[in-house]
């Protein structure tokens, strides 16, 4: 609690400091802006405060409903108001400010040309790169319609995602954020739809997160603030019985923007599994061949509630409330066989696996922003409030026949047991940033950040003793888990330049404590409080003529321990099993880059980069061979869990084009070449792979867009194994209707070719392991959508006469 107090402490000093940096000025301009032929009043028009020296931008707004504007708390001078909106003429004012200076009325001439039955039209790009980030805009991405965030991740440039959605770039580990901030949420609760866009930072500065090997990943949900009433209702369905809905829905008033969305998602994933293993013990050798037949089935509902409140043109408050809760099932049907040296079968047995949980998730969100007269001086602050329940239970069964169909009991016993669970997980996030220009090239950035989890999970695991014929308590099985966390940061950092040259330095603060304690075990508990670790980072821009520039950065990072990479608990699956290690710890990464970036004609973007990475105690899998005690019976098993390697370096070079074809045509290529090399426990592995993407997106006649993607990664080495090559071709084509081309159908085809999974080799010192799983990744999806819209910023007003207030349909522009 100390420690909250002190951060908050911080947040309220760097709030009062900022806003008594601009209380020395005394002088303020205001006016109104009004149409020159109705005197109605003009909103939303750009008026802007410029320097009388040299026509720099100071500070500008948008008139509000009532056509007012003001500045205030501006140094008294010589200014020029310049004034601008679609359909009238720009207008400049001098102005001469001592202490309150009101302009009066300003009537607005329309434009000598009018604006009439002109449809405006602007599109973002599917991808868009910059020298320090790289966007990809979800709305203009068709194969993911309908789909998860896992699925949009998997259109990503840079970007992987294996078979049980476990996000990589540059073959590390990305810290993942919501918005800006850590969530409760995984990937597969939230739903395509939801998101606006994805930003792949690969070496962040001081500003972000030290968390994660390969930078972060950030996936920014829909929110619209344009005036009047707008939004988007959904639908779809696929072959694997598969069905999505959702609506989205937007208002906005004057000081009010109220958002609103809900969607509903029903995924079918049938698996395959197949698991074949060598064992050599005593100079015998034998095999244990195994499959697996199910369905991974996710259900939930996904709502978003919120506002925006412009209490001023300085100031603003969001807060926003978002539930989530569904069921995650997995039902498999295993089946086992035991053979012989020259793989004969000699045995086998049959059984189930299946686990089924449920969730619920609760998401609150306040956040405040000011301006300031200055330009580009800002404070923000906001708090995250995140809360998670869980519980599920699960169901294992296997029992052994010989090869005539008869039971039997040796040399393996049946197994029949059944377990439930219930958890919690609570993550509050609290920040403030603030950024003070010092001239057109320098500013300096400050911010103070907290966060806390903590997690709790109760599982009891009961197996059937069939000498008594009761269940009993298992205890290896079993857990009584309390987790806590808390990470609490603060960085400072400078921006300048001179001439084509710029630069960044900063420095972030960050100091974290843990502790778990496993209730059921006697003594089983760790604290951790790690000193405060210094993250600097340095960022060197050099710009030519031409539209290219040259960066090289520097950074370092930390990968803390996911709390169930720490949870000591088994899983097991017929002669395999999984467990964590309260003994890990963090792994600390140099990360440097050097990144070239060139425009040639608005038409090509060229992104190149080389990059190194060094990482000490990095976390990977390790697995070994025991004998495990399960419902009381001995069990030999191959046992995996994360260790800490000695060191990992992985070195490569990245290339990201976009080019503009034709008018109607882009493509985005993205390739990754890299070599790792990887020491843990004794055991050294070194190799090379290569990751690839391409996405086409091209306008064809009669409102018909067509986007095809593909991806390839290539072999990926671990301490004792390697990954196997993948492939996967997406594509989807939809057709926009009516005149605003508002209602849209779009039919995609997923995985054409049936060529998503996975395939790994292991090695310990008594196995050899093949593990191949299949998800049904071909997909055949329809989407419907309907975007409305009616851009009107008297929508709750009317005229004098009972008229309503006048408004342009935005038809399809709503979204």
């Amino acid at each position: 609690m100390r420690k909250n107090l002190v951060l908050l402490a911080g947040f309220l000093w760097m709030s009062t400091q900022a806003i008594a940096q601009d209380n020395g000025a005394q002088a303020e301009i205001l006016g109104k802006l009004l149409d020159d032929q109705s005197g109605k009043p003009v909103e939303y028009a750009s008026v802007a405060l410029l320097k009388a020296t040299d026509s720099s931008v100071i500070t500008g707004m948008l008139s509000r409903g009532n056509g007012d504007f003001d500045f205030k708390n501006i140094a008294p001078g010589n200014y020029i108001l310049k004034i601008y909106f679609i359909g009238y003429q720009t207008y400049f004012r001098t102005v001469n400010v001592k202490s309150r200076s009101d302009v009066g009325n300003i009537r607005l001439k329309t434009a000598a040309t009018a604006l009439k039955g002109v449809e405006v039209v602007g599109e973002k790009p599917a991808f868009t790169m910059e020298i320090d980030k790289r966007v990809f805009n979800v709305e203009k991405n068709l194969a993911s319609m309908g789909g998860t965030a896992t699925d949009v991740l998997r259109q990503v440039p840079s970007v992987n995602v294996d078979i049980d959605g476990n996000v990589s770039i540059r073959n590390g580990s990305p810290t993942i954020f919501i918005d800006g901030r850590p969530s409760t949420l995984t990937l597969d609760q939230i739903p395509a739809d939801a998101i606006a866009n994805v930003e792949v930072v690969t070496n962040p500065s001081a500003k972000y997160d030290a968390e994660g090997m390969s930078g972060i990943l950030n996936i920014v949900l829909k929110k619209n603030r344009r005036a009047g009433i707008n939004g988007l209702i959904q639908g779809g369905y696929s072959t694997t019985k598969s069905s999505n809905a959702g609506v989205d829905l937007n208002v906005r008033q004057g000081k009010l923007n109220m958002f609103l969305n809900y969607n509903l998602r029903d995924r079918r994933s049938p698996m395959t599994q197949h698991m074949l293993r060598k064992n050599w013990e005593n100079g015998d050798t034998t095999y244990l061949d195994q499959y697996q037949d199910g369905e991974f089935g996710r259900r939930f509902q996904n709502g978003r509630i919120g506002f925006d409140w412009f209490i001023d043109n300085r100031n603003t408050i969001t807060l926003s409330q978002g539930i989530t809760g569904g069921d995650f099932n997995n039902l498999n049907r295993q089946t086992v066989y035991d053979l012989d040296a020259q793989k004969n079968r000699l045995r086998y047995g049959i059984g189930n696996n299946d686990n089924k949980n449920s969730f619920r998730n609760y998401t609150t969100q306040l956040g405040y922003k000011r301006t300031f007269a200055k330009e580009g001086r800002e404070l923000t602050a906001d708090f995250t409030y995140n809360r998670a329940n869980n519980d599920g239970n699960s169901n294992y069964s296997l029992q052994y026949y010989d090869m005539n169909g008869q039971p039997s009991s040796s040399p393996n016993q049946p197994e029949l047991r059944y377990g439930n669970s219930v958890g919690n997980t609570t993550y509050l996030t609290g920040q403030v940033d603030f950024v003070n220009p010092i001239n057109e090239k320098s500013k300096i950035e400050a911010g103070l950040r907290t966060n806390s989890r903590t997690f709790n999970n109760v599982l009891n695991t009961y197996g059937k003793d069939f000498a008594t014929g009761e269940f009993m308590y298992d205890s290896s099985l079993s857990n009584n888990y309390h987790y806590t966390e808390q990470i609490n940061a603060a960085y400072v950092s400078y921006t300048g330049g001179f001439g084509n040259f710029g630069f960044q330095t900063g420095l972030r603060a960050e100091q974290s404590f843990y502790s778990g304690e496993m209730k059921n075990v006697k003594g089983a508990n760790y604290e951790i409080d790690y000193p405060i670790g210094l993250f600097p980072s340095i960022f060197l821009t050099q710009k030519f003529k031409g539209d290219h520039e040259l960066q090289l950065n520097y950074s370092r990072r930390i990968q803390r321990p996911w709390f169930r990479d720490l949870l000591p608990n088994i899983e097991y699956n017929a002669n395999s099993g999984r467990r964590g290690n309260p003994s890990l710890k963090p792994e600390f990464t140099n990360s440097f880059e050097l990144s070239y970036l060139k425009d040639f004609d608005r038409k090509v973007n060229v992104l190149a980069s080389v990059y190194f990475r060094n990482t000490n105690n990095a976390i990977t899998d390790f697995s070994i061979d025991t004998t495990l005690n399960l419902d009381g019976q001995e069990r030999k098993v191959v046992l995996s869990y994360p260790i800490n390697a000695n060191v990992q370096n992985s070195y490569g070079a990245e290339l990201t084009v976009r080019t503009q074809v034709t008018k109607g045509w882009d493509i985005t290529a993205n390739v990754n070449l890299q070599q790792t090399e990887i020491s843990a426990e004794g055991l050294d592995n070194s190799g090379f792979t290569w990751f690839g993407k391409v996405n086409s997106n091209t306008k064809l006649p009669w409102n018909l867009t067509l986007q095809v993607t593909g991806e390839y990664e290539g072999r990926r080495i671990e301490p004792q194994g390697e990954e196997a090559p993948e492939y996967q071709v997406d594509m989807a084509i939809k057709k926009d209707f009516f005149k605003k081309k508002n209602f849209s159908v779009a039919l995609g085809l997923n995985d054409i070719f049936n060529t998503d999974r996975d395939l790994s080799w292991t090695t310990t010192s008594f196995s050899d392991s093949e593990r191949y799983r299949k998800r049904v990744s071909r997909e055949l999806r329809l989407n419907v959508s309907w975007r409305f819209g009616k851009m009107d910023s008297n929508l709750f007003k009317k005229k004098k006469g009972g008229e309503e207030g006048g408004g342009s349909d935005m038809g399809g522009d709503g979204f």
